[in-house]
């Protein structure tokens, strides 16, 4: 739907220039994508997954210790790996590819919402990604795959193959959240694996100024790049946000998407990778006081159409530049969320009646809903259907190439002995003690020569036993042990 955000245009895209996505460093970006409702016929909760009764919030200081004792086990660091077509040259350029061909490394936050391995993340924070790992509390690392995902509210759900039953989070309800609740957030800001801050809720139903469907909530717990797609946790220790944004310059003002959002979004993203949304292709504003007035309405009369797309199903439904909805489909609209929500849940190729006013007369007309364009639907049907990577250097979790004589010129090494280190997967059993460039030389007490001679040597190493790597990093040898998971 086309959104006109007048009156408050010139200060909307003020503050939405300066807001930026929490994902790694590497994949800062100057926008954020807000939360709607969504279309789906009586949507089933993933297992595990009960709606939550009637709350009271909980008076004092809060006891964090015991929350994130708690939930620790339930947050986990996506960790992500994509191809670049630019880059920053160096000095393996020469060996390792064309210029710009060393993959983007990203990172962010997830959380476990049921036993059977279903992750929520930030969509930004994996798309595009031909590598996803969750990182656990307890290091164990397992590749993730794209289940489903929705640009719209920038959530994305992803599922892990652990061999047991994951303890999934409590999902509380976002909608009966107060202002001045105390707040916990938990992810990996920076790299910063599992690190816990608090604050409380500065405002709920929060417009920021970036797309139709704004409905953040507002949160000065501490929140930084990295973060994206954690877990905001009243201190019932239910989740009651998805931490996404940040001002960019500002202290203290983070943005989350409401988990009732996420939870209507779950099981068409579980079912079908993705979200159906109603369309009626007119751009729609607020009724201001001064507006309302030139038009012989008080302010919040109904919802004021800006402009109609010629052929959309607003316009072929007879309504008109000017017409002001009162109600859809039967619910009363009396600002732009309303009616952009109602629209949204409406199902695609339903008639719905719309009551509007036009030169102070009220009227009716029967539309015909149509679907919202989703640009990235190819994109998330495609990464959905990636498959995990195959084993072999795979279980280590690098690519490796030959120590040719121009490589062992640019690295002063011996030709033909190791294996150079081309791309190290984020999260996997190498990241933390391999980096590119280093040149394996053995694996226990095997030369290596070969990539086939490293891939042998992995297959036939017991997966409980520690791998002992001998390795040339800047000059010199080291020893350093990886554990196999």
């Amino acid at each position: 739907m086309i959104v006109d955000r007048n009156p408050r245009r010139g200060a909307c895209a003020l503050f939405a220039a300066a807001l930026f996505f929490l994902a790694a460093p590497s994949l800062d970006q100057n926008l954020t994508l807000p939360s709607v409702g969504a279309q789906m016929q009586a949507p089933s909760p993933l297992p595990g997954q009960q709606p939550t009764t009637e709350r009271t919030p909980k008076l004092g200081l809060p006891d964090v210790v015991a929350l994130f004792e708690n939930q620790r086990a339930r947050v986990v660091s996506v960790q992500t790996e994509m191809s670049a077509a630019t880059g920053v040259p160096s000095v393996f350029e020469p060996f390792m590819g064309p210029p710009g061909g060393a993959p983007v490394i990203g990172q962010g936050s997830g959380f476990v919402v049921d036993a059977q391995g279903f992750i929520i993340t930030n969509y930004h924070v994996v798309a595009g990604a031909t590598v996803i790992r969750c990182i656990f509390e307890n290091g164990e690392s397992l590749e993730a795959q794209l289940v489903g995902a929705d640009q719209v509210t920038d959530i994305a759900l992803l599922r892990v193959e652990a061999g047991r039953p994951l303890t999934a989070v409590q999902f509380g309800r976002s909608n009966t959240i107060r202002t001045g609740e105390w707040v916990v957030a938990i992810g990996s800001p920076f790299g910063l694996e599992h690190t816990v801050t608090v604050g409380v809720m500065s405002a709920t139903g929060r417009r920021i100024g970036h797309g139709p469907y704004d409905n953040f909530l507002q949160t000065d717990a501490s929140i930084n790049p990295g973060n994206s797609g954690g877990p905001l946790f009243n201190l019932d220790g239910e989740v009651i946000g998805v931490n996404t944004a940040i001002i960019r310059n500002g202290q203290g003002i983070g943005f989350a998407v409401p988990i009732d959002t996420v939870q209507n979004l779950l099981p068409a993203l579980r079912d079908r990778g993705y979200v159906v949304r109603g369309f009626i292709g007119a751009g729609v504003q607020d009724l201001t006081e001064d507006l309302g007035q030139t038009f012989g309405v008080e302010r919040g009369a109904g919802v004021l159409l800006g402009s109609v797309e010629p052929g959309a199903p607003a316009a072929q439904s007879g309504l008109e530049t000017g017409d002001i909805v009162t109600r859809f489909a039967g619910q009363r609209v009396q600002d732009t969320p309303e009616l952009l929500s109602a629209v949204a849940d409406g199902r695609p190729g339903s008639q719905v009646t719309v009551e509007f006013l036009r030169d102070g007369e009220l009227r009716s007309a029967e539309l015909t809903i149509g679907e919202r364009p989703d640009p990235a639907r190819r994109e998330i049907l495609e990464q959905r259907k990636a498959v995990p990577s195959p084993q072999g250097t795979a279980r280590l979790g690098v690519a490796v190439r030959p120590v040719t004589p121009q490589v062992a010129q640019q690295l002063n090494v011996e030709p033909g002995v190791g294996v150079v280190v081309e791309r190290v997967e984020p999260g996997s059993a190498a990241s933390r003690v391999l980096t590119r460039g280093d040149v394996i030389m053995q694996i226990g007490e095997r030369d290596i020569a070969t990539p086939e001679d490293l891939t042998r040597a992995l297959r036939e190493h017991p997966e409980e036993m520690p791998l002992r790597l001998l390795v040339h990093r800047q000059g010199r040898t080291t020893f350093v042990a990886v554990r196999m998971r």
